[in-house]
This record gives structure tokens, sequence and C-alpha cells, in this order.
């Protein structure tokens, strides 16, 4: 039985449903990146909202690939999400879209809708990688893509679609509008709005000064666990024919950037805070929960792990993440608002065991290249002076050993990342990888000093697991 709109009544023991009708709804906000993060995170929220009679419902928008609508239109546009705790698994029916849309396709419409007047927030998905924001100098990459969407309008970007689209937004009303990151970036609305404005800037200095002005983008900071994955849990039975299925777990932060009476207004549930200082939870995550997770990627692989909780079960690798949590990430954390940074740590790591997801690390492992400088790096750069940071270096060393062609191949799994041929070619290099990698500004960003005393420690761990093995060299450090 395939799930849709007809037979949803049939199936026994929902969670929850959708008690709403998307079409019959007055106000929606678009999305862009409609992936199974925003369908277990974002529209979650928003299903439960509908399911509590607010009239706001989602247009959705991808921009490279077509199989999700194509996939959910199959099903009214409904679909499952499985909430798996570590003992039991909550089933839920969504159907928050009024619309989905595909970029290669709907390139005039999602640019009216931009610049519609009814539509007062825009809500975005999109990985680190789809902001175009180049650490280096601060602002917008001019990469081919970004080049493009300026000099032939080709919109690939969402860079490029939300320029264009507040563009005709100027002109035609100048209505107040807010623009939502949701992405793991620190200070997202911030590289958000910077890379528009920058966008803009080239097209019209005018308009992007209304932008900067007049134009809203909060920070937010999003946690959920969520597996690349549509395989159910051996454990569940499979109820109903599903290609859009999700699987995360109950776990739901969302903070916001408290900017916006517009978009407090439009989030009216109890889950969503609105805060002063969403850059002191934004470290958090990114810190702990992030950077434990790339961590435990690069270490687990090279273990012979396939999954998070796999890893974490492994003593070695638990006590790995432990130490480096507290020696080197929570002791760089100014605590606020009597937060318990401690008990969030423990949960991170409970949180990690639930065995119901099947996180493969080979997901978490991807895009080390953006990942890296925000969740490790920016921890480092913070130290005290004269601390040592003996754990980052370890990390820093096992990602290097991802990249090596002799593991990939040995434990068979794939290296994706923006910048994979140059660091695969450097890290297979017998001399001088360290020193080479480190000098990678894009990705170590950091003084002359501290780019000599990660190449020298770098280089020893690196050496020293290589001789002994990674196993033998985590027992020696315990």
């Amino acid at each position: 039985m395939r799930l849709n709109q007809q037979n949803i009544n049939l199936i026994s023991n929902l969670k929850s449903k959708p008690n709403y009708d998307p079409q019959k709804s007055k106000n929606s906000i678009l999305h862009f990146g409609v992936g199974n993060f925003h369908r277990a995170h974002q529209a979650f929220f928003i299903h439960e909202m509908l399911n509590s009679n607010e009239d706001t419902s989602i247009i959705g928008i991808n921009l490279r690939s077509d199989e999700t609508r194509r996939n959910l239109e199959k099903q009214n546009n409904h679909y499952s999400l499985y909430e798996c705790s570590e003992s039991h698994i909550n089933i839920h029916v969504l159907n928050p879209y009024k619309k989905l849309l595909f970029g290669l396709e709907d390139k005039k419409e999602i640019c009216d809708l931009i610049s519609n007047e009814e539509i007062k927030i825009i809500t975005i998905t999109v990985t680190e990688k789809g902001y175009n924001y180049n650490t280096i100098n601060k602002g917008l990459d001019l990469n081919e893509d970004i080049k493009n969407d300026l000099e032939n309008k080709k919109l690939k970007t969402i860079v490029g679609y939300l320029s264009y689209g507040l563009i005709e937004r100027y002109k035609k009303n100048k209505e107040d509008i807010c623009i939502l990151s949701c992405d793991n970036l620190s200070h997202n609305g911030d590289i958000l709005k910077k890379v528009v404005t920058d966008f803009v800037s080239r097209i019209n200095k005018n308009i992007a000064l209304w932008i900067e002005e007049q134009v809203k983008f909060p920070c937010s900071m999003v946690d959920c666990i969520v597996p690349n994955t549509k395989k159910l849990p051996n454990e569940v039975e499979e109820k109903f024919e599903d290609n859009s299925l999700v699987l995360c777990e109950p776990y739901r932060d969302w903070y916001i950037e408290n900017k916006s009476k517009m978009l407090k207004n439009n989030f009216p549930h109890e889950r969503i805070k609105f805060v002063d200082n969403v850059t002191f939870y934004e470290n958090i995550k990114l810190k702990i929960l992030n950077a434990s997770h790339s961590a435990l990627a690069y270490l687990g692989l090279l273990l012979g792990y396939k999954y998070v909780h796999e890893a974490i079960e492994d003593k070695l690798c638990y006590n790995f993440i432990n130490n480096y949590l507290d020696k080197e990430v929570i002791p760089t954390i100014k605590v606020e608002d009597n937060f318990d940074i401690l008990q969030y740590k423990k949960n991170v790591l409970k949180r990690f065991r639930n065995h119901f997801l099947n996180h493969k690390l080979e997901q978490i492992g991807m895009d080390g290249s953006l990942k890296i400088p925000i969740r490790i790096i920016n921890t480092f750069k913070n130290k005290q002076k004269n601390s040592d940071f003996l754990y980052t270096y370890i990390i820093i060393a096992c990602w290097i050993l991802f990249l090596k062609k002799n593991n990939i191949e040995k434990y068979s799994y794939n290296v994706l990342d923006p910048m994979s041929d140059d660091l695969i070619n450097i890290a297979n290099n017998k001399n001088h990888k360290v020193e080479k990698i480190i000098e990678l500004k894009k990705i170590f960003d950091l003084s002359d000093e501290d780019k000599i005393i990660l190449k020298n420690n770098v280089k020893v761990q690196l050496s020293k697991i290589e001789n002994l093995n990674l196993r033998d060299f985590l027992l020696q450090l315990n």
C-alpha cells in the first residue's frame, strides 16, 4: 500500500497525521532545500502548528534535483517520519506543503514568489557549501556558478535566486521580508546577508543598501540528528510503501535570533525559542555535537566502523571524544544563562548511541574542508596560551589518513568534498603532506604562529599513528 491522501486513515498507531489541508492555508513560507533534515525539523514544526490551527503552510523549493518533488507528488505530498529513540519509534505522517517547485523548471515562479508581498518569510537549508562564502575575504566567492548567475542569470545558486527575487521585490513593493538560514554555520544569518548584498551590489548599489538596512537575516541554531537514509531499522515493520520516508531522533532544538516580530508571530510553537544571543547556542552545538560527530567519523571509519552508534560504543572512541570535549572544547566556551554544558555533553554522547538511526560515518565525514574550519579549527583559535590541544592534532591527523587512497580502498568509503582532488593528492604525497594541507588557507585560516604549532604537532601524531596503527595508538593514549 502506497502512502497517499486516500489511505492515510487506514494506517493504525500513528503518533500524528495531518488534520489540515495545506491548500486551504492563507499564508505560506518559502523554503529552499527540501531535504531530509528540513522534513524532520522545520517541516515537522509547521506540521504541528497546522494541526494546532495555525494558518501557515510551506512552498518547498529544490534547486539541484527534482527527485524529492517527484517522489512526494506521487503521494499527494505526504510522507512518513519515523522518530527513533533508543527504546521506541513513533510514526508521523506529514503534509505541510502547499506546492513543490524545482529550480531548473520554475525559475520565474520562484523569483516571482520572492518578490510577492504576500510572502513574508523564507527559510533555508542548503548545507554549508550552498552559501558560496569565501572564508578568506569574508564575502561572496566569485566561482563559476556565481559568475554565471551574475552575467547570464542562469540561476543555479541560492544567492542568485534570493538576489534577483529581492531586486524585483524592491522594484514592486519594498515590503518587509525575513530570510532565515537554518544551516550549520556560525553566524549563518550574517553570512547569508553578506553574500546576498555582495551579489546585489554588483548589479545595483541602491538596492543592496535597501537589503542591508531593511531585509531581516536573523541567525538561528537548529539541532536534530537526521541520517541520509530511506532504509527502516530492522526492528521496524514497513507499514506502507513510502519513497520519501525520513528517519530522525525525537530531539529537536530551534533557537532564532529575536530580530523580527513578523517571524515570531508566524512561529508560535513552544519549542521554537527566540533569544537575543543565538551565537552562544550556535557555538555549543557546532563545537560539541558537530565537532564530535566529525572527529568520530574519521576515527570510526579508520577503525572499520560504518555507523555512529558502532563507533561510540567502542570505549576507545568514547574516551577520545569525551576527553576532547572536556580538555579542549568546553574550557574555550563561555557559558551563559545557567546553561548546564556538562549535561548537554552527556546528552550528545547518549544521542550518538541511538542504533535505530544507522547514521553513516561516511555521511558525516563528507565536506571536511568546509566542516573542519567551523567545527574544529575555530575552537583551536580560541585556545589559551600554552594549552595542549593533543586531541585536535589527532583529529586533523586522522582526517589526513581518511584522505589516503589505501584507507579509502581498505575501508570502502567515499571522499565527497568540493576540494577532494586536491586534498587526496596532497594526502597521498609522501613528502610534506601535513605542511601542504595546513597551508590551505580556505581550511586553516590561522596566524603564522598557530600554523607552525599545528604543523609540528600534527606531524608528530600522524607519525605515531602510522607507526603503530590507530587502535594501538588509542590504547596507548588511554
